[in-house]
């Protein structure tokens, strides 16, 4: 039997629908009908004869509209099969809506440029951070309505309160380019609603447009005050009955119990500033004052697409006496998220704080290993009266394991929560294996992962929360099989088009904050930096391959043509020894990358941040040399023959460039790191005729750093596939299962839980470094236990067609797992007995596979397929 499962919508101007199938019979052809909320067809797609079941697009639908839809799928056999997908609420049709603000002189900014000079602020939090914002406005209803839709956003992030019910998601609108894009959300309120009195209600935080944000930890990037727009339709039919618009008439006062709420510092909580009933009608505002209504822009504010932040999970810490006798919560796991309590019995005047970080010491002593001004994550209850008490924050959440708990000496672990967030995703990829420690490696990926990703990429949830380019485009594979972020993805990808300069440069980071060029090199001009401005050629590509959309490099070419044209530019300065090069030399120079700061081969474990001076120039060119070869198969793809062959004979300029420039006589490379090697063969700028003696150096540069890797940031995602292909299986495997520092498996064995960004992050004795334990770019290691390890790769991009080639060399006895593509989910289980290998596939309807296990092929695999053989 087939079934439906995951349908998904994307609630864009025009919505497009998709659905995937598990079963035997093939989809012939399916039927989309999509209804309002009276019953009403606005669109019904007939039946259409495809086997197409990804990102169907359908027609503009009305605003304002409560939609359901279902699909029905026609199968070989002649049956069908019908399912229903998620409701969803379209656009505004205009905002009557005013953008509303405090009329508040704000204190004084006095956070430095240069973060890292900043030890300690003499001002505690509280001096120097501002109170939250509440505001609320009462309104009569005299009928209820058949249906009331809520369109909420803010410049800073809001809680949205209806007659005391919370009705909004965690940190909405959420991280966008906020110059060019502010997301707003929308929630049918209908069933809070009651005739007679009724009352908004909104919290106002800094959130990511004035608070501490970034690397730098500096407020007010985006603006100097948070701003609310709000708007309230009611409908009787499908008429609108009224209208409740944020403006003038609403009241505000920062005199409640947030007395600040900053998304990295913390919060604190005095409860005798409590403002008992103000979500309630009848509540005594008299001394609140009038908001004020401001002028900024709403063709900036678009319906958010990609799932809102949300709790995913719950944790009951463990209880710890450290041994200086701190009271510490043990999430059992570097998490995102919040910490709450409950019931814990207080005296008038005490104090509760809750800070958050990621370590203890090696001796077992809570640790703030955090770096930089405004990181406190440090969370205050300040009780006015005896009994018990509770808290949970509302405009912060944290990065950390640990909890140290001051105030109290409560150690019943029921008075404790710590609440995991994420912007909820879904499960792509599965993983057993029977080493347990590659199923730990494989958690921490998908933990990590989770956890930056809030809202946007990010690089570690405790310190930056930063958008770094880089970090996506090295992890992208990684992420595409571990979870479905398509829609996220491109929604990241939209602001990085925003972001480009108009000379064509793409920023490192994105969102970008002024704060970003407080970082720059002085004398620096330069925007493009290779390797992270790539993410504008690399993502757009990855994306493609796994989920077969053309429309979407169709969508980003002309950012990718632009960037691409500022390379060229960059390419074209020339070097300062310029004149005391021979002709032969100079003219290779419009094609190196040469004369602007680089990042190089970041971070490679031998050098650290000193990277950058000895791979820099290499990496860069060999970056170009990466991103020119794709630009001439993405225009392929699109049907542009000339523009192909164009970035094939400027990609070969650049090899050219490289191997006078930067190889040796022998063909080996003048920058000698086993980094520069591995980009040199991945991109092929290596010929043929010195391939061998590359891979023989590069082996020899592992073996003589004792079988460990000192690949950088962007290198390290192709070592092992490189050693594996170009055979070196032997040596991948040594890698793959090193637990010395440093090595994925060192990571494993040191207790992490997520990710590290640093290999070095605890020493061997246990004394962890200042680096973040949660940063998903050394995560990359998950695209080849996926596609060389489990051995699911794709043969076109969306995997319609598949290649099933597991590596039985590796060293495992049994390998477990799945890919849910678009079309459906891919399984493969493979298991060693004795000389025999036992391989069992199972494919979604319409995917056919090419199966290579061992010396055997099958080709034209549908549906499902067991198999063996017997090794040599």
């Amino acid at each position: 039997m087939t079934r439906l499962y995951s349908l998904a919508v994307i609630n864009d101007v025009e919505p497009k629908y998709s659905w995937k199938l598990a079963g035997k019979y093939n989809q012939t052809g399916y039927e989309i009908i999509v209804n309002d909320e009276l019953g009403n067809i606005v669109w019904d797609s007939g039946k259409v004869d495809s086997e197409e079941r990804h990102k169907i697009v359908g027609p503009k639908l009305p605003a304002e509209a409560n939609i359901s839809w279902k699909v029905r799928v026609f199968l070989e056999d002649g049956s069908q099969v019908e399912a229903t997908g998620p409701s969803f609420i379209t656009r505004i049709t205009n905002w009557d809506a005013k953008w509303i603000e405090p009329n508040r002189t704000r204190k004084p900014l006095i956070d430095k440029k240069k973060a890292w000079e900043v030890r300690k602020f003499e001002q505690v939090p509280i001096e120097r951070l501002d109170s939250a914002i509440y505001i609320r406005k009462e309104f009569e209803v005299d009928k209820l309505p058949a249906k009331a839709l809520l369109y909420t956003s803010a410049r800073g992030v809001y809680t949205a309160y209806l007659n005391g019910q919370r009705i909004s998601s965690l940190f909405a609108p959420g991280y966008t380019s906020y110059n060019e894009r502010i997301d707003y959300q929308v929630v049918d309120v209908k069933k809070l609603l009651r005739q007679g009195k009724n009352t908004l209600a909104f919290i106002l935080t800094d959130g990511w447009y004035t608070g501490k944000i970034e690397y730098i930890g500096v407020g007010q990037q985006y603006g100097t005050e948070n701003s609310l727009i709000s708007e309230l339709k009611l409908y009787d039919d499908d008429k609108v009955s009224q209208v409740i618009s944020s403006s003038k008439d609403f009241k505000w006062t920062d005199k409640g119990a947030l007395r600040y709420s900053d998304l990295y510092v913390g919060e604190y909580y005095r409860q005798a500033d409590e403002l008992l009933g103000w979500m309630d009608s009848g509540y005594d505002d008299s001394d609140w004052q009038s908001i004020s209504e401001k002028d900024y822009a709403k063709d900036v504010l678009q319906l958010q697409v990609i799932p809102e932040i949300t709790a995913i999970r719950k944790i009951r810490p463990i209880i710890r006496r450290t041994p200086k006798g701190e009271l510490v919560l043990d999430a059992g796991e570097t998490i995102v998220g919040y910490t709450t309590f409950n019931n814990i019995s207080l005296a008038k005047g005490n104090i509760i704080s809750l800070e958050h970080s990621e370590t203890l010491d090696k001796d077992g002593n809570f640790l703030q290993n955090i770096l930089g001004q405004n990181k406190e994550q440090k969370d205050y209850y300040e009780a006015s009266e005896n009994g018990l008490h509770s808290f949970t924050p509302v405009g912060t959440f944290h990065g950390f394991r640990y909890v140290k708990v001051e105030g109290t000496l409560d150690c019943d672990p029921s008075h404790y929560e710590i609440y995991v967030i994420a912007t909820p995703m879904n499960q792509a990829g599965n993983l057993d294996m029977s080493d347990e420690r590659l199923n730990k490696l494989q958690a921490n990926i998908v933990r990590s992962q989770e956890g930056n990703m809030i809202s946007i990429p990010t690089d570690c949830p405790q310190r930056e929360r930063t958008g770094w380019t880089g970090d996506m485009q090295v992890y992208a594979p990684t992420a595409c099989y571990e979870k479905d972020v398509e829609v996220f993805l491109e929604d990241w990808l939209a602001d990085m088009q925003r972001e480009q300069y108009a000379d064509g440069q793409i920023p490192q980071v994105v969102p970008c904050p002024p704060s970003h060029d407080y970082m720059k090199p002085e004398g620096e001009d330069a925007v493009d930096t290779a390797g992270w401005s790539d993410a504008a050629v690399i993502v757009p590509w990855r994306l493609y391959e796994f989920y077969g959309d053309k429309a979407l490099l169709t969508k980003y070419y002309p950012m990718m043509k632009r960037y691409m044209d500022s390379i060229k530019v960059r390419m074209a300065k020339l070097p300062a020894n310029f004149d005391e090069l021979s002709v032969e030399e100079q003219k290779y120079q419009p094609y190196l990358w040469n004369t602007d700061f680089q990042y190089g081969d970041w971070l490679m474990p031998s050098h650290g941040q000193e990277s950058s001076k000895v791979t820099g120039n290499e990496v860069a060119t060999l970056m170009v040399v990466l991103t020119t070869d794709l630009m001439s198969k993405i225009t392929r793809v699109l049907g542009m023959e000339d523009e192909s062959r164009a970035y094939q004979e400027w990609n070969q300029k650049i090899k050219e460039a490289y191997r006078y420039t930067y190889m040796t006589a022998n063909g080996l490379m003048t920058s000698d790191y086993q980094g520069v090697y591995v980009l040199g063969l991945v991109t092929e700028t290596v010929p043929e005729k010195w391939r061998a003696a590359n891979i023989k150096r590069l082996k020899e540069l592992i073996e003589g750093n004792d079988n460990k890797l000192d690949t950088g940031f962007l290198s390290v995602a192709y070592l092992l596939p490189v050693l594996n292909s170009n055979g070196e299986q032997e040596l991948a495997n040594k890698l793959l299962f090193q637990d010395q520092s440093p090595s994925w498996l060192y990571e494993v064995k040191m207790g992490a839980t997520t990710m590290w960004e640093a290999w070095n992050c605890y020493a061997e004795d246990g004394t962890p470094s200042r680096d973040s334990m949660n940063h998903f770019a050394f995560g990359c290691i998950g695209e080849y236990l996926f596609r060389t390890v489990l051995g699911i790769d794709k043969l076109v991009p969306g995997f319609k067609e598949v290649l099933i080639k597991p590596d039985f060399s590796v060293g495992l006895q049994r390998v477990t797992g799945s890919y849910d593509s678009i079309w459906g989910k891919i399984e493969v289980a493979w298991e060693i007995i004795g000389k025999q290998v036992k391989l069992r596939l199972i494919l979604p309807p319409n995917v056919k596979a090419r199966v290579e296990i061992g010396n055997k092929l099958i080709t034209d695999v549908e549906h499902e397929l067991e198999t063996e053989i017997t090794l040599g």
